[in-house]
């Protein structure tokens, strides 16, 4: 199989989706109009999201804040203009149960996928469905060539997550992540070649 080659295509061409839909979920592009609803999303879930996001949260009264909820949301809404990444909510019954951002290098046809989901959310099977749209969302529509993601090893919910997703392990970085109390452990790398290895999912897109 002869090697690709990067791609030259300007990546304002892609249209991105407005709404990714799931039979459970609305996955819908951020917007600053959302802060109240995020905050209240990322306050309830601080301690939780805290080990594995601590390098780019706010403090407690910052996560709980709409104000700084919504510069943060302009901004990303304004990185996916720019198209150097492409977050969106996810949304159950009008209440938001979390995020998944895809993070792309377009002339290698890469995406790198990052997503969190609210605690009172959890154990509910939002994040596999939230985050197996998006990776279809990637391949289908923005003509990705494959989807990486990746966690702290001692994060057990994401590499579970991983695994019922069919991601393939590529990589174990010794030291790659750091804890808030500065501990360091690995990182595990994971990457989707195909969405043929991902659990069946009716997924449109509007």
């Amino acid at each position: 199989m002869p090697l690709p080659y990067a791609r030259l295509t300007d990546p304002a061409s892609y249209v991105l989706p407005q709404i990714v839909r799931t039979p459970r979920l609305l996955l819908r592009s951020a917007t600053a109009d959302d802060a109240a609803a995020v905050a209240q999303a990322r306050g309830e879930s601080y301690t939780e999201l805290l080990p594995w996001f601590h390098q780019v949260m706010g403090k407690p009264d910052q996560e709980h804040d709409a104000q700084w909820q919504s510069e943060r949301l302009t901004q990303a809404a304004e990185a996916a203009q720019r198209r150097e990444r492409l977050p969106y909510l996810a949304w159950a019954s009008g209440t938001c149960i979390g995020a998944v951002d895809l993070i792309p290098v377009w002339r290698r046809g890469q995406f790198r996928l990052s997503y969190w989901v609210r605690s009172s959310a959890s154990g509910q099977g939002y994040g596999a469905e939230a985050v197996n749209a998006m990776i279809r969302t990637a391949f289908k529509v923005l003509d990705a060539r494959f989807v990486t993601t990746g966690h702290a090893a001692p994060n057990t919910a994401s590499a579970r997550l991983a695994q019922k997703l069919g991601f393939r392990q590529i990589a174990q970085q010794p030291l790659g992540c750091e804890l808030p109390d500065g501990l360091l452990v690995d990182g595990i790398a994971y990457a989707i070649e195909d969405i043929a290895v991902l659990p069946p999912l009716n997924v449109s897109w509007g």
